[in-house]
């Protein structure tokens, strides 16, 4: 007759073998590799731990919640291809430098360090790249998360290029070379905040038919072109630096087709151009530094395409050849409590707001966005002396947009006329005029004049 357990004993019994399977499953969770052992047969929630040294590439992670912890592993990809393949959600890999991997370098499908193909809520942190077309190429991955990483790259290929990618973060990151920094298309809401782009043989920063862009405390800086956001609407661009963009096409920030664009509190120095607005509308400039600059701002519009508006407050200018040219005369411009360096300094009571109101552009500026080759001219006397009186005597102007409350400028001091001083200066042209062209005459041979 068998033996009668009590029913406590199977209880514990089936709670012992749980316990057991328990640790067994986990146990197969966590994976350790050494240089020269093959990639693993994976198995969702995997960790995978890269001892320090070199790795051989390719390789593809394509279940989900796998985690790969590589703080002092080299991966080196291969001749062809990207050297890591990411097609699982919610994948991370840490701490991983890529070498070495591919040679395609097309925009849109080039050879990278890392490649994520519907890898939604991924995230890349601490990863390092050299030597490879492009650093990151993710398409219809959303929610993509990379952090606290560094790539660098040659003049033809991408830094980061996503394509339907909304909700990507790009957090602390550092990108050097590349033909454009970061390229985002079709992608909403996505965020990039303290990143440096520098080097770029185009755009730093190239972010083309999406909504909800958030772009703040970056640095783009001698880029070939600049940074544009494009065919959009929603954009936010607030405590960023666009600078040392110089080229006939160059500019700190291109803002195109766009609706509902702020801009916030960023500095624009050392361009061509500071800002390029074309046909974009609900554009507000706020508390932006842009110097030393060929043109601080150009409003301009696509043919067909419909008229700029744009409201600036609290903008300083300083140190620009110019500082605003609109080159559409049916753009709706609006300006008040801007800070220029060629304002008057008259302020009777003491408000630190100038009692004459600014005119921040000129004919000439204007002529100079649409044949860049005369800028040759821009500071030549004539040109000044012309601008000196358009800005004095109100029946010269042909532009008529200025800012009815200028704040001044403490120490600020430019090239200026005054109008007793125009009435001197046109005096003596006409005085010079008078003098010298009945000479000339005189001296030329009849027939020839």
């Amino acid at each position: 007759m068998a033996a009668r357990f009590p029913r406590w004993l199977h209880a514990a019994g089936s709670l012992l073998l749980l316990l057991a399977g328990s640790v067994v499953a986990q146990s197969g969770m966590h994976v350790v590799l050494a240089p020269g052992d093959a990639w693993p047969s994976l198995t969702p929630g995997m960790t995978v731990t890269l001892e320090p040294g070199m790795y051989e590439g390719p390789w593809e992670i394509d279940v989900p919640g796998v985690t790969v912890e590589a703080d002092g592993a080299v991966l080196r990809g291969p001749r062809e291809g990207s050297a890591l393949l990411l097609t699982a959600p919610n994948v991370t890999v840490r701490d991983l430098r890529i070498e070495d991997a591919g040679s395609v370098a097309d925009l849109y499908a080039p050879d990278a360090a890392v490649w994520l193909l519907t890898c939604d809520d991924c995230r890349l942190e601490g990863i390092s790249t050299s030597g490879t077309p492009a650093g990151v190429r993710m398409e219809a991955s959303q929610r993509v998360m990379i952090a606290s990483s560094a790539f660098r790259g040659g003049p033809e290929g991408p830094g980061i290029t996503a394509y339907e990618a909304s909700g990507l973060q790009l957090v602390d990151v550092t990108i050097d070379g590349f033909l454009d920094g970061v390229y985002v298309e079709r992608s909403d809401d996505v965020a990039i905040r303290a990143a440096t782009v520098r080097g770029a043989a185009r755009y730093g920063l190239h972010v083309m038919f999406g909504a909800g862009l958030d772009v703040s405390d970056s640095l783009v800086a001698g880029g070939g072109v600049g940074s544009a956001v494009m065919y959009g609407r929603d954009a936010r661009l607030e405590g960023n630096t666009f600078s040392g963009h110089v080229g006939p096409l160059a500019y700190g920030l291109l803002v195109h087709e766009m609706e509902n664009v702020s801009a916030r509190t960023n500095t624009l120095a050392g361009n061509t151009v500071g800002a390029l607005v074309v046909s974009s509308r609900g554009v507000n400039l706020e508390g932006n530094d842009v110097s030393r600059s060929g043109t601080g701002l150009v409003v301009q519009r696509t043919p067909g395409e419909v008229a700029s508006v744009v409201t600036m407050t609290g903008n300083r200018f300083t140190g620009n050849v110019a500082d605003v040219a609109v080159d559409d005369p049916d753009a709706a411009v609006t300006m008040r409590g801007n800070a220029f360096d060629r304002a008057s300094r008259l302020d009777r009571d003491g408000n630190g707001v100038s009692d004459v109101s600014v005119l921040p552009t000129s004919t000439f500026a204007v002529l100079q966005t649409r044949q860049p080759d005369v800028s040759l001219f821009a500071l030549s006397p004539g040109v000044r002396l012309w601008e000196a009186a358009e800005a004095s005597v109100p029946a010269l102007r042909l532009a008529t947009l200025h800012d009815p409350a200028p704040v001044i400028l403490s120490g600020a001091g430019a090239w200026r006329v005054s109008g007793s001083g125009l009435v001197l200066i046109l005096g003596v042209v006409v005085l010079v005029v008078g003098l010298v062209v009945p000479t000339v005459r005189a001296g030329v041979p009849r027939g020839t004049a």
